[in-house]
C-alpha cells in the first residue's frame, strides 16, 4: 500500500508527464500558437486534461475526472452569443439576491436561515464542481467529490508552478550562455 507522499508524488509525476505530453501534441496540431490568450489556454486545457487523466488512471472512482473530460470534448471557442447570454444570467441572478433580500421578513428561524445558507453553499458548490450540476450526484457524494478535487487542484498548482520556476531558470541560463 502506497503512503499518502507517495500517492502524491506519483500522481504529480503523471500530471507532468501527461501536461508536457498534451502541450506537445497542441503545438504539433495547432496552426497558431503565438498570442498570450492562445497560449493560456492551451495551457489551462493541457493542465485539465492531464489532471483527470491522472486521477481517472487512480484505483478510486471519482466523477469529476470524467466530467472534465466530457466538457474539453464539447468545448469550442465561446461565441459573442455566449458570452451575451452569460453577463445576462450574471446580472438576473443578482437581481434575484437583491429581491430575496429585501422581500425577506425578520421573523425567520434559525434552522430556516441555516437551512436556506446550506441549500445555497451546495448549489454553489455544483456549479464549482465538475460533474456537480448531475441530479444523481447527492449532498455527501458532492462533497466528498469537492474535497478530492480541491486536493487534486493543489497537486496541479504545485506541478504547475514547478514547470513554470523549471522553464524560467532553463531562460536565465540560455541567456547567460548567450552571453
Amino acid at each position: 500500500m502506497q503512503g499518502p507522499k507517495t500517492g502524491a508524488k506519483s500522481f504529480k509525476q503523471e500530471l507532468l508527464k501527461n501536461i508536457l505530453l498534451a502541450l506537445q501534441l497542441h503545438a504539433r496540431t495547432s496552426t497558431s500558437f503565438g498570442s498570450l490568450h492562445e497560449r493560456k489556454l492551451a495551457v489551462k486545457s493541457s493542465a485539465n486534461i492531464a489532471m483527470a487523466a491522472a486521477r481517472g488512471a487512480s484505483r478510486t472512482y471519482a466523477r469529476w475526472p470524467s466530467a472534465i473530460l466530457a466538457s474539453e470534448a464539447a468545448a469550442s471557442p465561446p461565441s459573442g452569443a455566449c458570452k451575451v447570454q452569460r453577463r445576462r444570467r450574471i446580472v438576473s441572478r443578482c437581481c434575484r439576491r437583491k429581491r430575496s433580500w429585501i422581500s425577506r421578513s425578520g421573523c425567520a428561524g434559525g434552522d430556516d436561515v441555516a437551512r436556506r445558507l446550506v441549500r445555497r453553499r451546495i448549489l454553489a458548490l455544483r456549479e464549482v464542481i465538475p460533474g456537480g450540476r448531475d441530479a444523481a450526484v447527492d449532498e455527501d457524494t458532492l462533497l466528498r467529490e469537492a474535497m478530492d478535487y480541491a486536493v487534486h487542484l493543489r497537486a496541479q498548482v504545485d506541478v504547475l508552478r514547478r514547470l513554470s520556476e523549471a522553464m524560467q531558470r532553463s531562460n536565465s541560463f540560455s541567456r547567460q550562455c548567450q552571453q
